[in-house]
């Protein structure tokens, strides 16, 4: 795989700035408010770190390692020719085979791995990796004031709920290729990339747990009907050292839920769509379940299941 100046780390946020380029996280009013139901949002996308970002490269081959390290924005990955996205790897490293898919869904805390071939490519070309534009929730709809194509080009605009905002569901550029020379390489896509990674066993006797997200009014959101407790454990949250399980995360709220474990790496056994959903939407066909995650995105009023297994150490474990 492409390695060197050929190969790419990049941490995608997004973030605020007041007026001496501080950051900010939250403002005040109904801005506050809304921030903590549906999540920081910034109206600048920064790689590592820097705004506006671009790479010269070559006409060869390059691997895209992306993290994605913003606080609640999900990003719709596309190239801006409308190329296939080919995925060679997920949290938990490489694809048996490389995938491809017409965009990437990226929620926040996973990470892809991307090869893309420059080498039709003249010098003088650009490509733009961006996040296209999807139908996002009711709640971003008020503070952005319109979402998708009906934002401006950077998709800035003057929301309802006050600020100005890079509202989820709006197509922006995220990091520009400029190809500035001509080179030769023999690299090749390869056919396999790693054994197949088996998930774990599962049968009619594998336990079985359920996690239903919902809202609670005024309070944000809560698992099983119940919110964050700190060191306290349920009794039904206890796992035996060794025991292989089946997580099923059902989303009953409007909002999508990231849904993270912590410590181990799980495989995805089954997603399916058990209610209406008027809002995020879009984002179904980037969704890459293959491999080992460690973070698995759960759209509203999706059922998804997973395969785990907690083989390492005893103790508090989150998720």
């Amino acid at each position: 795989l492409p390695a060197g100046d050929q190969e790419m780390i990049l941490v995608l946020q997004d973030r605020r700035f007041a007026g001496d380029n501080e950051l900010t996280y939250i403002g005040s009013g109904m801005g506050t408010m809304m921030t903590r139901m549906r999540g920081f949002l910034g109206d600048h996308i920064l790689v590592n770190g820097q705004p506006d970002s671009a790479r010269e490269v070559a006409t060869r081959p390059y691997r895209l390692r992306i993290l994605n390290g913003s606080n609640s924005r999900i990003y719709k990955l596309a190239w801006s020719d409308g190329r296939p996205m080919t995925v060679l790897g997920t949290d938990g490293g490489l694809l048996a085979a490389p995938g491809q898919y017409p965009y990437v869904t990226l929620a926040p805390a996973q990470r892809i791995d991307l090869w893309v071939d420059l080498s039709t490519n003249d010098p003088g070309d650009d490509l733009r990796l961006l996040s296209d534009s999807y139908q996002a929730g009711m709640m971003d709809n008020m503070m952005g004031d319109g979402m998708g194509d009906g934002c401006k080009r950077d998709g800035r605009r003057a929301g309802m709920m006050g600020g100005s905002e890079l509202p989820a569901g709006a197509r922006f550029d995220i990091l520009t290729l400029r190809v500035t020379r001509r080179e030769r390489g023999n690299e090749r896509l390869p056919k396999r990339l790693a054994e197949d990674l088996q998930p774990p066993p599962v049968n009619r006797d594998t336990p079985a747990r359920r996690f239903k997200l919902s809202r609670v009014m005024m309070r944000g959101f809560a698992i099983n009907g119940r919110q964050f407790k700190g060191a306290t454990v349920a009794d039904d949250e206890i796992v035996r050292l060794g025991k292989t399980e089946v997580w099923e995360f059902v989303n009953d709220s409007m909002m999508p839920h990231p849904m993270h474990v912590h410590g181990l790496q799980f495989a995805v056994v089954g997603r399916e769509q058990i209610g209406g959903r008027r809002h995020w939407s879009g984002l179904a066909a980037g969704l890459v379940d293959a491999g080992r995650h460690d973070t698995v995105l759960v759209l509203p009023g999706e059922r998804v299941r997973i395969a785990l297994t907690f083989a390492d150490f005893e103790g508090l474990y989150i998720y």
